[in-house]
């Protein structure tokens, strides 16, 4: 078996598959770095970079969430549960686990990490699934998981005048070395306001810019911040009348009471789920809590939910409603926010909302041509770098060669709304035809289509333990052990 990608997603399958193989069963996993459980993700050396989940919440493992606050503490002893530790922490975490379920695997099952770029995943006609590198070597596997976490940003599809080619553009923030030539005094556009947009800030503050930060997006919303009372699980500071009314939600969403219709029936629509956010939050407001506790708590729900919605209602989510989202869903630890707010109240960071219609360079650095929301003429910003903390590309068959050849020749097709792969239940690839594929598999982030949270810890560590038992079962003459169990398992084979 071969994972593709040793990110968090790759990672984490590696290790359920070694903590659960009775063997033999020989796992090879392809990464481009020489760390796998790192991914760009965890990658960083920077100590400013802090998780946005609090420790309680970014254990490897579903039915163990606080995993990861014991092994902090082994460190640092008081470490509390609602503390946002560093993302180069939680990468040393997660190569350490990797390590012990590779010490502690069953006799016969082993781990191979390949230190090589994939340039292409090709089914054969024998069975098998070729994978090759990048250095001309081959790998043959009967099954291939894409583990591929989230692909590069995108160029913004606007006249560059040259820029996207000059070293005055940084396609991604995390990519090696990629802030230097910011100088100190440079004026710097980041395209994003969002988390990426925060983490690029405080890189630059960290090596000392001073210059004038401008972040622009089309709707200009900056993150919230995570509650100071509310890190170690909202739900558990609520009255027990907002207890009642968020169980209510879930119960709600879950049955197909009231406004949100039971599958089967009339489809789920964007409105109703709204109008019972709205009504929540007004419920948490009079019980003297706080609406984050209301979005916590549709998150267990999130998936059936999103998958019960028609595509052209995740398409009018997408459009209309998806900034607003994300600013409340996925926010920044308290600690983060006041450093972020500090630097807006000093004049160094200022937030636009507005669209760029185009770019020029300059002797002196970039024109950059803007149109602020509701207005119709133009703005130019004039400034020496700009850096694209947009996130990831839009449709990763785009931003994934890898993906993009399997769609080419008809083995794998998009999901329904462009942003990732087709996948059956269980993440098998769908080829043109609608056929599951049972060599090739994926989880995380080339999922997000249809599942739509599949991008942090606590949705894919669930996804890695489901993937690894149904892949073990497949493998095996006798059904491999679900994951809730217990019983040891019959011999697989690879």
């Amino acid at each position: 078996m071969a994972i593709v990608g040793g990110g968090a997603s790759g990672t984490l399958l590696a290790v359920h598959l070694l903590r659960s193989a009775r063997g033999p069963l020989h796992v090879a996993l392809v990464e481009r770095s020489a760390r796998a459980g790192l991914g760009l993700a965890y990658s960083t050396t920077s100590p400013c970079h802090l998780l946005n989940v609090p420790a309680a919440r970014m254990g490897a493992f579903a039915d163990d969430p606080e995993h990861f606050l014991r092994w902090v503490r082994r460190e640092l002893p008081d470490t509390a549960p609602g503390a946002f530790i560093s993302r180069q922490r939680y990468g040393r975490y997660l190569e350490s686990v990797l390590r012990e379920a590779r010490a502690q695997a069953a006799p016969g099952v082993h781990l191979e990490v390949v230190t090589r770029d994939v340039a292409s995943v090709e089914e054969t006609d024998d069975g098998t699934v070729r994978v090759a590198l990048a250095s001309g070597d081959q790998l043959e596997a009967r099954t291939v998981v894409l583990a591929l976490g989230n692909a590069l940003p995108a160029n913004p599809r606007v006249p560059d005048g040259e820029l996207y080619a000059s070293r005055r553009y940084h396609r991604s923030p995390w990519a090696q070395a990629a802030l230097r030539g910011v100088a100190a005094t440079d004026d710097v556009l980041l395209i994003g306001t969002g988390l990426t947009m925060v983490d690029t800030v405080l890189s630059l503050v960290e090596q000392g810019h001073q210059g004038h930060l401008h972040a622009l997006s089309r709707h200009g919303l900056l993150p919230h911040v995570h509650h100071e009372t509310l890190q170690a699980g909202a739900t558990a500071y609520a009255s027990p009348g907002l207890r009642e009314a968020l169980r209510a939600l879930r119960q709600e969403v879950r049955r197909g009471r009231g406004d949100v219709s039971a599958a089967g029936t009339r489809p789920v629509r964007i409105r109703a789920i709204l109008h019972l956010l709205r009504r929540e939050v007004r419920r948490a407001e009079e019980a003297g809590a706080d609406w984050r506790a209301v979005v916590d708590a549709l998150r267990p729900v999130s998936i059936p939910l999103w998958r019960r919605l028609p595509v052209g209602e995740r398409r009018r989510f997408l459009r209309h409603l998806r900034a607003y989202w994300d600013v409340h869903r996925h926010r920044m630890a308290p600690g983060i926010g006041e450093k972020v707010e500090r630097l807006r109240r000093e004049g160094r960071l200022t937030l636009h909302a507005a669209r760029i219609q185009g770019f020029a360079l300059e002797a002196s650095g970039v024109a950059v041509r803007v149109r602020r929301r509701g207005q119709g003429a133009e703005e130019v910003l004039r400034v020496q770098h700009v850096i694209n903390c947009t996130g990831p590309e839009g449709s990763m068959t785009r931003g994934h060669p890898v993906l993009g050849g399997l769609v080419e020749t008809g083995r794998a097709r998009s999901d329904a709304l462009g942003m990732g792969l087709a996948t059956d239940a269980d993440g098998a690839l769908l080829d043109a035809g609608g056929r599951a594929s049972g060599r090739l598999y994926t989880l995380g982030p080339p999922r997000r289509g249809e599942l739509w949270e599949t991008t942090a810890v606590p949705e894919i560590r669930g996804q890695a333990r489901e993937l690894a038992w149904h892949l073990l079962q497949r493998l095996s003459s006798t059904r491999a052990p679900h994951p809730a169990m217990e019983a040891a398992g019959a011999p697989l084979a690879e």
